[in-house]
């Protein structure tokens, strides 16, 4: 990383205050500035390591981790800068497998640009962890699957847990 983009991400704590009201929602600049740690650019999720790139120019995204936020995680863009807050509370209640899709679901939002859906984000979640090799059996996507099947669908566009498994292990298996 270089000074600039430290300096920026270090300077967030003293925009908070001034740019509250500009940050979109869920995550507000006092709530990022007050509660959560990072940013970080390589983070390690249940022992195994991951990064996020942005669609277009390759940049790296800042993660962070927030323990207040009320969500297992959020994908979204501060000044033009894409970061993602995941919460390791929430995550915890999730097996490893699920921990990972998460990250993996909430980069998508930034990795896919133009592309950029719930379904989609899902579907490149679960490809990009079958390409690397973190789900190699049909046993694994399928208790993955048992896991995802009691949420609840989503207006942001989440499907509704029967469905959303279906969609992601057709996925997982194209």
């Amino acid at each position: 990383m270089d000074i600039h983009a430290s300096s920026f991400w270090r300077g967030l704590a003293a925009l908070a205050a001034l740019c509250a009201t500009a940050w979109a929602p869920p995550a507000s600049a006092q709530q990022l500035s007050r509660y959560a740690i990072g940013p970080q650019y390589q983070v390690s999720v249940r022992g195994v390591p991951m990064n996020c790139r942005a669609y277009g120019n390759g940049q790296y995204v800042a993660i962070f981790s927030d323990p207040a936020l009320d969500d297992v995680g959020i994908a979204s863009r501060y000044v033009g800068q894409p970061y993602i807050v995941l919460n390791p509370d929430v995550m915890a209640r999730y097996s490893d497998l699920v921990a990972v899709f998460w990250f993996a679901h909430e980069c998508a939002h930034h990795a896919l640009g133009p592309m950029n859906s719930e379904s989609n984000a899902d579907c490149f979640a679960i490809r990009r962890m079958r390409d690397l090799g973190i789900i190699r059996r049909r046993e694994q996507l399928l208790a993955f699957s048992q896991e995802l099947r009691n949420l609840p669908g989503t207006a942001m566009g989440h499907l509704p847990g029967p469905l959303r498994a279906q969609h992601i292990a057709a996925c997982a298996l194209s």
